[in-house]
């Protein structure tokens, strides 16, 4: 495989790496604004809370679950061109 498209490839997979994780940063927002509107609205100022992707997988808000499913489906394009194409991220 030449070069420069091996790098193209992993570009396009940093790429995905960065949608997946707006796509979560967007559905904390929304959940926090949605389902957990009131436990946001009593967590003091400044408290960092870490988010279990479990708790968007059992979502009941339709937004959200398109989401979730948009982001099994970059995972899975991700790991398809990564197998298909034997790349290494770390080399």
């Amino acid at each position: 495989m030449e070069k420069l498209y091996k790098e193209n490839l992993k570009q396009a997979l940093r790429s995905l790496i960065t949608v997946n994780e707006a796509i979560y940063n967007s559905m904390v927002d929304i959940i926090t604004q949605g389902e957990l509107k009131d436990w946001n609205n009593s967590v003091p100022v400044g408290e960092e809370h870490q988010f279990h992707f479990e708790i968007f997988d059992n979502s009941k808000d339709v937004n959200i679950q398109l989401l979730v499913e948009l982001m099994y489906k970059v995972d899975a394009t991700f790991n398809e061109i990564k197998a298909l194409n034997n790349i290494n991220l770390n080399e």
